[in-house]
């Protein structure tokens, strides 16, 4: 699958903390490893990217510093990559959350 990295988007905050733990909240998984098919760096970060053809949403996906420092390039991520809804007002921020009730009782 071909993604679009996004410019523009390091100012961008969530209820999570941060942009990968987001992912981890939403996708269900924990990060491991970089999701550009290739790049066998460890997942650093939660990058925004859009999907390549007609889709305007944006999403989040484990990426490396490197890999999301290609900011307005496609990558080529694995197929099976969880892309988890980068729209805060669908996830944590429609209220009391996966994340929120983590952080509540320090689960994770």
């Amino acid at each position: 699958m071909k993604v679009k990295n996004l410019n523009g988007t390091s100012q961008r905050t969530c209820k999570c903390g941060s942009w990968l733990k987001h992912w981890e909240n939403f996708g269900g998984c924990i990060a491991t490893i970089c999701s550009v098919v290739g790049c066998e760096n460890s997942a650093e970060v939660g990058g925004h990217v859009q999907k390549v053809g007609n889709d305007n949403k944006w999403y989040i996906i484990p990426l490396c510093k490197s890999c999301n420092n290609k900011k307005g390039q496609e990558l080529e991520i694995y197929e099976d990559t969880i892309l988890v809804s980068a729209n805060v007002s669908e996830t944590c921020g429609k209220g009391i959350g996966k994340c929120e009730l983590d952080r509540l009782f320090n689960f994770k």
